[in-house]
């Protein structure tokens, strides 16, 4: 990863979750000077975007399992948590984000549901549907695994490997991929670990990751360091244009584009 002197502050987006401080703290420990907005629905800030130059989907709860037309899922006991209001909100993050076509980089849950926004579906139990375990913690610690990292993707590129070691604590992963989105690394099949966009060139930044970079232990790894690196270097390269998204015309043309992703009120109720 290059290293870069810049004056201005880059200003990016976390969504909240119950272990915000540890996406908070990982990317006030990079050289850069940054200010981070915290996104929750619990404070009603979806305009903050606006002043975003790039977003972080954070982990936590379960996807509700109507987000991809799965409602028959409901009530399984293999479903820990699901918040409907955080996937609401979250799905807006992500609709807004796109259109003011900033850099995302999605971990764990929010790599599901940048999947799930974009048409794929989730296997709801990794031991229940393929009897694979090694995912999900272990009596409240994270689980250590192998995945391989596909040639000729960003992943590849941004850490310079074929392999590597990464924690674990997921019980859920994609199962078939959104529009436009392809694999960049893989755990044993069929456990999809990295996704990103298939057109990389035309597109902003994009990556997703099953694993827990934030707190990883050893935060020198390139599966750790390098990939927050390359995340922020993107919005340095693009800080002019990153800079101008909250201008009046974004702003109208995001409020009057329609909106093709059903709301919540109108999935099936529980």
């Amino acid at each position: 990863m290059k290293t870069r002197i810049i004056m201005n502050r880059i200003r990016i987006g976390i969504t909240d979750c119950a272990r915000y401080g540890n996406y908070e703290r990982w990317f006030l420990d990079a050289p850069e000077k940054i200010d981070i907005i915290r996104l929750s629905y619990g404070l009603n800030n979806l305009d903050d975007i606006e002043k975003c130059q790039g977003v972080v989907l954070s982990g936590g709860e379960d996807v509700d399992p109507r987000r991809y037309k799965r409602p028959d899922l409901l009530g399984r006991i293999e479903f820990t948590d699901i918040d409907e209001k955080r996937d609401d909100f979250e799905m807006q993050v992500i609709r807004r984000s796109l259109q003011l076509k900033l850099p995302i980089l999605s971990i764990c849950r929010g790599m599901q549901l940048f999947n799930v926004y974009h048409g794929g579906t989730l296997i709801y139990d990794i031991p229940t549907v393929t009897k694979i375990s090694g995912h999900a913690k272990v009596q409240g610690i994270d689980q250590r695994h192998e995945i391989l990292v596909r040639e000729k993707t960003l992943l590849k590129e941004i850490t310079g490997c074929a392999r590597g070691a990464v924690n674990s604590s997921h019980h859920q992963c994609v199962e078939t991929l959104g529009e436009e989105l392809t694999v960049a690394a893989t755990a044993e099949e069929p456990i999809i670990e990295a996704i990103q966009w298939k057109n990389t060139k035309d597109n902003p930044f994009y990556l997703g990751v099953q694993w827990h970079p934030e707190r990883m232990i050893d935060q020198t790894s390139p599966f750790s360091f390098n990939i927050r690196q390359a995340f922020l270097d993107y919005i340095t390269d693009h800080e002019d244009s990153l800079s101008n998204t909250n201008d009046e015309e974004q702003k109208t043309n995001d409020n009057n584009e329609i909106e093709n992703k059903p709301p919540l009120e109108t999935l099936e109720k529980k």
